[in-house]
């Protein structure tokens, strides 16, 4: 989704193996001095590093394999703490206290999650402060791919001193997967209601479609002539599959794009208005142009949407197909 050149992806790693995102330069501070050793060596150690580092595959992991990422780490994990320590890592909260002495399990494990939660919540804001507009524009997204209703281009003031840019979400959440934290594939420009408002912290691991636009070549629109409701026609096939049923109920999709009526008002409005009797009449009178090419000129805004581009793209689609090509 996020696409670098080869030139960008060395600038980038260079940029996250600065002493600062460093695990061993990290554990050489004094505060760290009480940590348990064997705290400290799985530390040292983590799957998704080398020499305390980030390692490029996985800053450059295709989203396929950030899984493998997830499960190479909690294996680890399991292997030096225990059964148990899978489920107090995820579920151990970002701003958690731990004491780095304390000789108990669980304890360490919450000291371990700190520790790359802090690390990589650093790499993940500065990375969004200093590159976070390019790796954004790199993404060729122009509408939000959860819910494609809301804009998210970058805004920039005229003499360049300010933009504004989109969400960037984890689609693999940070709260629970924070080594993620700043592999591209795991970060989704979106709009600021489907990221904050609704998946927040929902889990998206083993239950979830990616890209998350792709659930809209599946949606098929439609809509009640007498009570003029829109809804999903084959919304009760779409949730058989676990990936569409939690996207469909994250986002509210059904329930959003019933909101808008609008959109079926005006193509209604306009349909009526230029019944195919019309269309004939202008037709006649119309060298060269043909019932097929007026009708085309007369809906163009729906004949020649750009999907990439289109607020609502399906469902004008749909609508229009069902109202006005039937």
């Amino acid at each position: 989704m996020i696409t670098i050149d080869a030139q960008y992806q060395n600038k980038l790693v260079e940029y996250f193996h600065k002493n600062d995102y460093d695990s061993i330069q990290i554990l050489n501070d004094p505060s760290y001095n009480t940590m348990l050793q064997t705290t400290k060596d799985f530390l040292l150690n983590l799957s998704f590093e080398e020499n305390g580092k980030i390692k490029p595959d996985v800053l450059f992991s295709e989203q396929s394999n950030n899984a493998s990422t997830i499960e190479t780490f909690f294996t680890s994990l399991i292997n030096q703490f225990g059964n148990q320590s899978r489920d107090i890592f995820i579920m151990t909260p970002e701003n958690i206290d731990c004491n780095h002495s304390l000789m108990n399990i669980d304890e360490q494990v919450k000291c371990i999650k700190k520790f790359i939660i802090n690390k990589y919540s650093k790499m993940y804001q500065n990375m969004r402060s200093v590159h976070g507009k390019k790796l954004i524009q790199s993404s060729n997204l122009f509408v939000c791919p959860y819910c494609h209703r809301s804009y998210i281009g970058v805004i920039e003031s005229q003499d360049g001193s300010r933009n504004i840019t989109p969400d960037l979400d984890h689609f693999y959440p940070k709260s629970r997967y924070p080594f993620l934290a700043v592999t591209l594939s795991n970060l989704i420009p979106s709009c600021l209601f489907c990221n904050q408002r609704s998946k927040k912290n929902i889990d998206f691991y083993k239950s979830s479609i990616y890209p998350p636009q792709t659930i809209f070549d599946k949606i098929e629109f439609d809509f009640d002539p007498y009570t003029h409701k829109i809804y999903i026609n084959n919304y009760a096939d779409l949730i058989t599959n676990t990936a569409y049923k939690t996207h469909l109920e994250t986002f509210l999709i059904q329930e959003i794009y019933a909101s808008h009526t609008e959109v079926l008002s005006t193509i209604l409005e306009k349909n009526q208005k230029y019944r195919q009797s019309k269309i004939e009449d202008i037709a006649e009178y119309t060298i060269g142009l043909s019932t097929s090419d007026i009708k085309k000129l007369v809906f163009y805004e729906y004949e020649f949407m750009d999907k990439k581009k289109e607020l609502l793209y399906k469902l004008k689609k749909d609508l229009y197909n069902s109202i006005v090509l039937k």
